[in-house]
């Protein structure tokens, strides 16, 4: 059964690594045995109200910024408008207290973005597993069972919610000596909305 697993895991993974030639950041989002990559700037998604997970390549880039919310004031910018604060994302970023993604959640804030990033000399924000692919970077994923509301300290069953999800995610290429971020690797944006099972 555990060789079966790794095996699926594989195949789900394949089309990542047939796509990611010369990417470094690719996006797929996967529940239960449905599977989508975000290849375009805008993805409409319907899922159930169940777990799901982000399963994320990173060639030579160590993480992306992440923007959730239940409202749609980040998710309005459009494939090349300029993003208010760019410049400061690293001072905007959320301090997250699950290492490893052991609380599987994500965090929904109006004000900050969250960083899901890799480094092997630190806890990162993925799963513990990362899967290597030699010279084309690491597989992280991210599952996520419940959100977190930062304002009101408060966690979200996913069977609870009906309202859409609005995320949207920057993977930066370079940063100048002071650590601002200077050029967008690639931005998405994604709209989820729920069915019932």
């Amino acid at each position: 059964m555990k060789y079966l697993k790794k095996i699926f895991s594989l195949i789900l993974l394949a089309p990542v690594f047939c796509f990611s030639q010369g990417k470094n950041v690719m996006i797929r989002v996967a529940q239960a045995d449905e599977s989508y990559m975000l290849g375009d700037f805008q993805t409409n998604l319907t899922l159930k109200r169940k777990a799901f997970k982000f399963k994320i390549l990173l060639n030579k880039v160590e993480g992306v910024y992440v923007f959730a919310s239940v409202k749609d004031s980040v998710y309005r910018f459009t494939e090349t408008s300029p993003i208010p604060d760019f410049s400061y994302l690293k001072l905007l970023q959320m301090k997250e207290e699950d290492k490893f993604n052991t609380n599987k959640e994500l965090s929904l804030s109006e004000d900050g973005w969250s960083y899901w990033f890799y480094n092997d000399t630190a806890e990162h924000s993925f799963n513990r597993k990362i899967v290597p692919l030699a010279e084309k970077g690491i597989v992280c994923t991210k599952t996520i069972n419940q959100l977190y509301d930062v304002a009101n300290g408060s966690v979200i069953k996913l069977k609870n919610i009906n309202v859409p999800l609005y995320l949207f995610l920057i993977a930066v290429k370079d940063y100048d000596e002071n650590g601002k971020p200077k050029t967008e690797l690639m931005r998405r944006k994604i709209r989820i909305d729920w069915t019932e099972d």
